[in-house]
Formats: C-alpha cells, sequence, structure tokens
C-alpha cells in the first residue's frame, strides 16, 4: 500500500509546513475544514493514517474521528494546541491511536507517523497463531476478532495488539513501560495517559452492560497490568 495521509489543518501556515514536509515521504491529502474532507472522501481504507487538528473552523476533530471510526481502524494522530489531559484523553477514548502538541518538532511528526503506519501493518500481519480463549472470550489473530459468547467486539488495532499481547501471557505482569514499549514499538517516555486510555476504552469494550463485573484486565498498582486467566 502506497502511504498516503490525510492532514486535516486550518492554520494555512502549519498546514502547509507539514504537507511540504511529508511529502518527501507520503502523498498527503490536505483540507482546511472538516466537512469538506468528510464529503470528499469516500473509503478512509484507502489511506495509510489520518492527522488531525482538534480546533476547526466548522466541527470539532471530535467529530471527525467518530466518523472515521464509524468505517474504518485507520492510524488516527491528533493535532492540538491544548497541552490538556482531557483534551487528549477524549480523543483516545473515542478512538485516536497517538497525538502531537504545538508547537511540535516535523521530526517528532514523522517518526510517530511512520511508528503508527508500522504498528497498524504489523496487526495486518500478525502470524496465524492458534487462536486464544480467555474466559468467555475468544481470539482469533487468523481473522483479528474477538468475540464474547459469540458476540463481536469492534477492536482498534492498538486495542487488538494490546488484548493478545496479554491473553497470550496470562497471569504475567507487564510492567506499563514495557507494555508500552512492546505496543508502540518506542520508548516509554512518561507516556502513561496514551497506555491508561487505550486500556480502559478496551475494558469497556469488553463489558457486556454496565452491570458486568467480569475482570479480564487487572491493574497491578504500582506495576502494571495483567490478563486475569481465572
Amino acid at each position: 500500500m502506497e502511504n498516503r495521509i490525510i492532514l486535516i489543518e486550518d492554520d494555512e501556515e502549519i498546514r502547509s509546513m507539514v504537507k511540504d514536509y511529508l511529502s518527501g515521504e507520503f502523498q498527503v491529502l490536505s483540507f482546511s475544514d472538516g466537512k469538506t474532507a468528510i464529503h470528499t472522501i469516500k473509503n478512509y481504507d484507502e489511506y495509510s493514517l489520518a492527522l488531525i487538528d482538534l480546533m476547526l473552523p466548522d466541527m470539532s476533530g471530535m467529530e471527525i474521528i467518530k466518523t472515521i471510526r464509524q468505517v474504518s481502524t485507520i492510524p488516527i494522530i491528533i493535532i492540538t494546541a491544548k497541552d490538556n489531559d482531557t483534551d487528549k484523553s477524549l480523543g483516545l477514548n473515542l478512538g485516536a491511536d497517538d497525538y502531537v502538541v504545538k508547537p511540535f518538532s516535523l521530526i517528532e511528526l514523522t517518526a510517530r507517523i511512520k511508528a503508527n503506519i508500522r504498528r497498524a501493518r504489523t496487526y495486518q500481519a500478525m502470524p496465524n497463531d492458534a487462536g486464544v480463549k480467555i474466559k468467555d472470550l475468544e481470539i482469533d489473530p487468523i481473522s483479528h476478532t474477538v468475540s464474547r459468547q459469540g458476540t463481536l467486539i469492534d477492536l482498534t488495532p492498538i486495542e487488538f495488539e494490546i488484548l493478545y499481547l496479554l491473553a497470550t501471557h496470562p497471569g504475567r505482569a507487564f510492567s506499563k513501560e514495557r507494555l508500552y514499549e512492546l505496543i508502540w514499538k518506542e520508548p516509554y517516555f512518561g507516556n502513561e495517559n496514551v497506555l491508561n486510555t487505550h486500556i480502559n476504552r478496551l475494558r469497556l469494550k469488553l463489558k457486556n452492560g454496565e452491570e458486568d463485573t467480569t475482570t479480564y484486565i487487572k491493574t497491578l498498582w504500582g506495576i502494571g497490568y495483567k490478563m486475569e486467566d481465572k
């Protein structure tokens, strides 16, 4: 697949700078507003990644993330001027995979883009190992599907990777640092918010209603996480 990227950024100077810089390695389709992007793009799966500014003139980046996640699992990186944990958590909870905060380094942005694309492709090409059963969950790495009591659960590539890694090592404790490095393929550097948000979103998707008390992923306070196998 050719590396095609969607860029949605209303600041003309930033949009041009990012597009010019990335165009040496990627094909960049850029937009200054969300509605034009949504009406123009017919198939998000034709693209490798989306870069989305949270503050747009016509609609919020959060709405665009929700729109994309209804039809595609392509990696999404949030571009935001707000170094605010609430905005980051909300974007990640809606399905974004990563974020950069303005002003950002173009070198760092490129590295994050490559890491997210590489991770998505690794997910698509995961080895055809045997399926895994944990309690009432069935995880199939061949079809990349997860079901609970016969009902399919829609997971993003990162969510699937986290679940599959923990499920194939039941009872084993993973520190946050180790889990982040195994999934994101980069140093941890205290990126606790990103990891915690993905874990929380994964847990929510695995629940069967508000009354469900089944625990799959257990938090080990001061350490990290492990998969409960009993």
